[in-house]
């Protein structure tokens, strides 16, 4: 939707695709005025309308979608300038690894704790060392996308802010 939006920068005004951004895309990226919508109701929570659509919290969808890029950087399913972000853990000429968490990536050193510890350089691979040896070790995309699809992200992570800080640095 954010391509067709570029396309037609030059032939429509800017009050029309404000239009068109605000009635189209905004509204996938904040679900629940949808949700709102097709219950007919303002007086349900948040957590409510999710739970009756059967969907997640888009803090959950975020971080779902993060480990799913992880996936990708750790099988090489992603162009080397998103790769370059990550610093994937080397292995030995035996096919071992000389670290003892047997993590897939190395964790960065980040000079602020406000914006370090939540940019994508951080998080992805603090995510991806908190899942289960098994869930690591799935092989196919289709396969892990629906094991993580169905996980509550949430909770595997210890102190993430709730608003969207991430950033690539």
């Amino acid at each position: 939707m954010i391509g067709i939006l570029r396309r037609l920068k030059n032939l429509i005004p800017v009050n029309a695709r404000l239009l068109l951004y605000k009635s189209v895309i905004l509204p996938r990226l904040t679900y629940c005025h949808l949700e709102r919508l097709v219950y007919n109701t303002a007086a349900d929570s948040y957590d409510t309308l999710l739970k009756r659509a059967k969907l997640t919290t888009l803090q959950n969808r975020r971080l779902q979608d993060i480990l799913i890029l992880m996936f990708k950087v750790k099988n090489k399913f992603v162009m080397n300038y998103i790769s370059d972000i990550f610093n994937i853990r080397e292995e030995d000429t035996n096919g071992k690894r000389y670290n003892l968490s047997n993590a897939d990536f190395v964790l960065p050193r980040f000079k602020t704790v406000s914006y370090g510890k939540h940019s994508l350089r951080f998080l992805g691979p603090q995510l991806w060392a908190k899942l289960c040896k098994e869930e690591r070790s799935i092989d196919t995309l289709a396969a892990f996308s629906k094991m993580i699809r169905k996980k509550d992200v949430t909770s595997i992570v210890e102190g993430y802010r709730t608003e969207c800080r991430l950033r690539l640095g």
